[in-house]
């Protein structure tokens, strides 16, 4: 994931996260809103519950690849992916379907 296409500052992720419009299921919770950039940004939050430093950057590193894999950053669209504490580093194939049918989701709202 390029840089330009990541949501980096806390004031933009409060936005994103207070507009309450989001899907989940038991391993992430993905907010969203339209923008008016003309691409697609992402967010990570990953917290102190995941584990110790070197396993949230694994996580981070995780989600970043699968969210290359899915992308179409031809949408103008901000999320944030929260990931929960039952996320787990070894199943990566799981956690990848997992993601992909929620961002899947957020795709079909945002062409509604």
């Amino acid at each position: 994931m390029k840089k330009i296409n990541r949501v980096k500052k806390y004031r933009e992720f409060q936005e994103i996260i207070n507009k309450h419009h989001f899907v989940k299921n038991e391993l992430y919770k993905v907010y969203f809103r339209k923008n008016e950039y003309g691409f697609e940004r992402y967010g990570l939050l990953v917290t102190k519950k995941n584990g110790i430093a070197v396993t949230r950057n694994k996580i981070k590193r995780q989600v970043r690849s699968i969210i290359d894999k899915v992308s179409d950053y031809s949408k103008s669209l901000d999320a944030v992916v929260v990931v929960s504490k039952r996320y787990d580093t070894n199943q990566f194939k799981e956690n990848e379907i997992e993601l992909t049918t929620l961002l899947s989701k957020i795709r079909s709202e945002y062409d509604k």
